[in-house]
Formats: C-alpha cells, structure tokens, sequence
C-alpha cells in the first residue's frame, strides 16, 4: 500500500494548485476536476496525516473504503461532500467512473497548531473539529459550493494577496462542515453485480465490435432494461460508456504504437477516420493526430534530459 499524491496540472479538465504553489500552513493539494471523459479509477492508497474532502458539482463517484478488513462502497453525487480521514485506504477499485466535475482538496492535521492562517486556539478548535466530524458523507448546499469557487478562483491568481481572500472563503467552508445534514446509509452500495459483469466484458473486448445487444445479454437484462439500469448505475448511457472506453484504448494505443490513426477507427468499430477523429476531438478538445504528436513529443524531450544528465 502507498500514498498518491497529484502534480501540479493545469488543464481544461484539471486543474490541480499544489502545496508548493499557494504556501498555505496545512493546506495540500486544491483541485477543480471537469472531466468530459471516463477518468482512470484510482488504486488503493492511503494519506498519513490527511483529511481529503471531496465536492462534487455534478455527475457520479464511486469510492472503496477498507475498514476492519472489509470493503465498504460508497456513491456520491451532485451537491454531496465526501471525506476520507487520515490513514484510511480507500480508491475506485474496479468501478467504472463517470464524467464529473467536483473540487476536492487536503487538509494536513500533523500540526493542528498552524492551520490556514488562524490563531493557534482556533486552528486546534477547526482541526478537533474536522477529525471528530461523525459523517463522511454530507448534503451540500448552493453556498457552500460558492464558497468553493470563490475560493478557488481567488486561488487560481496565483499572488499572496489571492490567496489570503481565497483561505478566508476556505475557512468558512470548513466550518460549515459539522452544520451539514448527513447522507443516509441508503445511499451508501455498491454497483449492480450485473451491470458490472457487463463493463468487465466491454472492458475486456474493446478491440472486437460489441452492440447494445450483446452488453444486455453479458447482464442478463432485456435491452431496454439494461439502457435504464445502465444510466441509472453508471451515470451515463452505456452508448456514451462505450465511446469513452474506445477514446481511453484510443489513447493507449496512440502513445504506445505506430497504428495508423485510420486502422485504429476501423478496429474500433468507427465507420471512418474522420468521424473517429471529430468524436476524439470532442471528447478530449484535441485531433488523435495531435494526441500523438504530444507524447512523441514528451518522449524526446524525457530521451534528451535523461541523456543530458
């Protein structure tokens, strides 16, 4: 087991201010996450003294968090907080995770004494407070979630000055956090056995063509049950599911192999390498062409500093 921690990113779909970069007293990583596409799941891993909070905007996540030996699944959405507390594993496991947008950020609670700016009496009492919070799980209002983008905005700007207003609508966040209505245990599941069997199957033959038909038979659903319990599992329709995991074999496939671009549309299923291309640029708001060209590029820039060293 291991601890994750992201780098410092700023891309349409993450952005990602890092600990080196705001100078904050126990603040970590602050992150705006828009993902258009199906993101990796993230492996089992833990955080040694960190509290992470996650604030979803809207879509879906599913979250594994080990306690006393056993795997506990969790589903959170739209205007819902999720906490992960120091040193628990947790990760997506196998889930399959949807397109979302939500913030999250960490908050380190080895040194209660000095925390985002505040006094040492008040930075105890909000770091008592986070770690004897009762639910992991909370309602969020429109507020808090604006407390969050003015937060981060002031962030974004990257001066002093910025981030001292940005910590200022942090702290009101954080506080506000004991005052949440938590989310019942009826919320708290994991995946449908049979829409999974289904994924698992896609996931497994991406590289042959696979209809609607044959996923509803995998789960052992009608078709037009499966379309319903699919979205209602998943987030999105299984039709979009299975042109985000191509976009995601696509990708591999153009950083790793000289495939050309229209063997790798045909072997997919697109009818033409033009419309694999339009439904790539959509997706990832760039041309397969130009994916590759990045990492080739990336891979001569990693070969000439390895070699310069």
């Amino acid at each position: 087991m291991y601890e994750i921690f992201d780098q410092f990113s700023w891309t349409k779909q993450n952005k990602t201010i890092t600990k080196d970069q705001h100078h904050v007293p126990a603040l970590g990583n602050f992150t705006y996450w828009n993902y258009t596409a199906s993101p990796a799941p993230s492996p089992l891993h833990y955080h040694s003294h960190i509290l992470e909070i996650h604030c979803m905007v809207k879509g879906k996540r599913y979250l594994q968090i080990e306690k006393e030996g056993t795997m506990h699944n969790y589903i959170y959405t739209g205007n819902e907080a999720f906490l992960t507390f120091p040193f628990e594993i947790h990760g997506n496991g196998s889930h399959p995770q949807s397109p979302c947008e939500f913030y999250a950020f960490q908050i380190m609670t080895h040194n209660p004494d000095k925390m985002l700016g505040l006094n040492k009496e008040y930075s105890n009492a909000l770091c008592q407070d986070l770690l004897m919070l009762q639910h992991r799980h909370l309602q969020l209002g429109h507020s808090h979630l604006q407390y969050l983008r003015t937060a981060f905005t002031f962030f974004s700007d990257m001066t002093p000055s910025s981030i001292q207003a940005g910590v200022q609508f942090l702290n009101c966040f954080l506080y506000s956090l004991k005052y949440l209505l938590p989310i019942s245990d009826s919320k708290i599941k994991s995946i449908d056995e049979r829409i999974h069997k289904s994924i698992l199957f896609l996931n497994q033959n991406i590289e042959i063509p696979i209809q609607l038909c044959d996923l509803a038979d995998v789960s052992g659903y009608s078709l037009s049950r499966f379309k319903v319990k699919f979205k209602n599992e998943v987030g999105i329709t299984p039709a979009e599911y299975i042109t985000l995991q191509k976009l995601e074999y696509a990708k591999k496939e153009l950083s790793e192999t000289n495939i050309s671009i229209t063997d790798l549309a045909y072997s997919l299923g697109f009818s033409s390498s033009n419309y694999f291309s339009s439904v790539f640029k959509k997706i990832m708001n760039c041309t397969p062409k130009d994916y590759r060209s990045h990492f080739q590029s990336t891979a001569f820039q990693d070969k000439r500093h390895k070699k310069n060293r």
